[in-house]
Formats: structure tokens, C-alpha cells, sequence
């Protein structure tokens, strides 16, 4: 497998933003590695978003 497979593998979503940011989303436990191949590839506009199982439910919403 190569390291792009490995490192989409790792990718919930990439979007890219205005003013040239790249917001990423990476699935919960990712390897350190992942995150230093995303400023690789995007460069210092990248923004990394919390996973979806880190996310906190807005207060008054909590079951």
C-alpha cells in the first residue's frame, strides 16, 4: 500500500476555505504522522478539525 493510500485512508473529509485555508478531518485516533503529512501536502493554511467521535454535544442537548 503506499503512504497516499495509507494517509486517505486516515481522511474523513478535506475541504478547502477561503484566504487559502485547508480544513481537514481525520478519523478518531489518527496517527501523529497523518497530521505532519497534511501540513506537508496543504501548508500552513491547514486547519484540523476534531474528529467526529471527539466532538462534545452542544450543552442542554446531552441525553
Amino acid at each position: 500500500m503506499s503512504s497516499k493510500e495509507e494517509f486517505s485512508d486516515w481522511v474523513a473529509s478535506i475541504e478547502r476555505g477561503d484566504c487559502g485555508f485547508t480544513y481537514v478531518r481525520f478519523y478518531h485516533r489518527a496517527p501523529a504522522w497523518v497530521r505532519n503529512e497534511a501540513i506537508h501536502r496543504f501548508g500552513k493554511g491547514t486547519v484540523f478539525l476534531p474528529s467526529r467521535q471527539e466532538r462534545q454535544p452542544p450543552e442542554g442537548l446531552a441525553a
